[in-house]
């Protein structure tokens, strides 16, 4: 007999909303998902006024669709979050709007083609085996999960971006990329007022020498690459080419530079969430963990490539549906119409702020059935012929949809074949699991799992 579906930890829900001076101090204000009340899984429609920001709040599959796709035209990203995010990521994909975007954005498309994807797969399987060697020479029994989760796709984006280069992959760099992320996700009065100079919190303090750190750094490496005659054909070489076909060198080095810290900091931070959220979830569910890792072994078994052996996993592929679900890699969605528009019957005036929450629509109580409990039977072929084209948005969707969305899919999946294939893991339960945003959705106090070698695993070539 099946056990009862696992249900994973979530922040407490009250029956009222907080008020707005909690928002903008203590836990609610570097939390994005704390403190939802229980109406917002129930509604579709919200609207808030906080200081001078008129915020409108969509949980209306229809309405997300009309404001990501159908009149993706009129909205653009809100100047609020420009001036929050740009200082920490820089000017690129993320935070830019209209001619800029469009053309980065088609500049940028031969790096992410499904061949180019397919040429860093190799270097998913061998960050993977190499963790899995570490762990089977240390023996560990208890690890933090969130920990090897970030090594591991450092070490990813340290081959693909740059070849191996160490220039952000020390322990220093992982530290600078939290305090940038904790910053950039930080309420506070003067942000909403446009006077950020006016935050001299330590939280503020660090996300500036954070982003200085990694801008600086990425500079220096980037300079290198530009002098260098033969560079390797990696990402950022890629994306260097990609913007001197139509710009001076210094200008493609910002760009590059924008878009690498982008590519660095979001590819490796959500990438490393996913992966351990999902192990979180198969911990709960062992009945989960033992069919996802009994399709791995034998998708590996069965030789060939790695996007061959990615291609072989269709329930580990439901498994990570369903953890971006739960846990989504980007908690919320920013956007501003340049015309008044109407969204779920009310108006909608130039300049307010439209905010799509994918934490409350993909645990939408009128979309989802047990909405907070795990089951990856929600991304079943049966199950996904039934869902609303926009109640699942772990990527965005639309025009600016997540252009690195199959190199990650890709990476997450081939690391926990490898990691599946070789070992059980199993819940600390001495460890209270919390979720905390602070942009992307980490566990507060990582992940502490305990670790078992697989029998078989040993009598497999590593």
């Amino acid at each position: 007999m099946s056990q009862p579906r696992f249900r994973p930890a979530a922040p407490f829900r009250p029956t009222t909303p907080p008020r707005l001076w909690r928002r903008l101090s203590g836990e609610l204000a570097t939390n994005w998902v704390a403190g939802w009340p229980r109406a917002a899984f129930r509604e579709r429609y919200m609207f808030a006024r906080v200081i001078t920001v008129r915020n409108h709040i969509i949980n209306d599959p229809d309405a997300v669709g009309h404001v990501l796709l159908d009149n993706a035209a009129n909205y653009e990203k809100p100047a609020l979050i420009k001036r929050i995010l740009a200082p920490a990521v820089g000017w690129n994909l993320l935070v830019a709007d209209g001619d800029i975007w469009r053309e980065q954005r088609r500049l940028m498309a031969p790096v992410f083609t499904p061949a180019a994807v397919e040429s860093f797969t190799q270097i998913f399987r061998d960050v993977a085996l190499e963790q899995t060697d570490r762990w089977a020479r240390e023996t560990p029994n208890r690890i933090d999960v969130a920990e090897a989760a970030t090594h591991a796709t450092f070490e990813v984006m340290s081959r693909s971006l740059f070849s191996g280069d160490a220039v952000l992959t020390s322990e220093a760099a992982s530290g600078h990329i939290t305090a940038t992320l904790a910053s950039a996700g930080k309420y506070s009065v003067v942000r909403l007022l446009g006077l950020p100079w006016l935050d001299q919190s330590r939280i503020r303090r660090d996300g500036l020498a954070g982003s200085a750190f990694l801008r600086a750094k990425l500079t220096e490496f980037i300079r290198r690459r530009q002098a260098n005659p033969a560079p390797p054909k990696d990402f950022m070489t890629r994306l260097l080419d990609a913007f001197a076909e139509t710009h001076p060198p210094e200008e493609a080095a910002e760009l590059a530079l924008g878009n690498g810290i982008l590519f660095f900091v979001a590819g490796h931070e959500t990438t490393a969430n996913a992966l351990t959220w999902a192990l979180y979830l198969m911990g709960g569910d062992p009945e989960v963990q033992e069919r996802a890792a009994a399709e791995a072994i034998a998708a590996i078994e069965a030789g060939g490539s790695p996007m061959q052996v990615a291609g072989r996993l269709p329930y580990l592929r439901q498994v990570l549906d369903e953890t971006m679900r739960l846990y989504p890699p980007a908690t919320r969605m920013d956007r501003s119409p340049i015309t008044d528009d109407v969204l779920c019957g009310r108006p909608v005036l130039k300049g307010d702020m439209v905010t799509i929450w994918p934490w409350l629509l993909h645990r939408h109580e009128a979309l989802w059935d047990e909405p907070d409990l795990f089951d990856p039977e929600n991304f079943s072929a049966e199950a996904k012929a039934k869902h609303h084209r926009f109640q699942y948005i772990p990527f965005g969707a639309g025009p600016r949809i997540c252009i690195g969305q199959a190199f990650a899919i890709n990476e997450a999946l081939l690391i926990l074949a490898e990691w599946l294939s070789r070992y059980r893991f199993r819940l600390d339960p001495t460890h209270e699991v919390a979720p905390t945003a602070a942009v992307t959705l980490r566990p507060k106090g990582g992940m502490p799992m305990f670790l078992e070698r697989r029998a078989q695993a040993g009598q497999r070539a590593a």
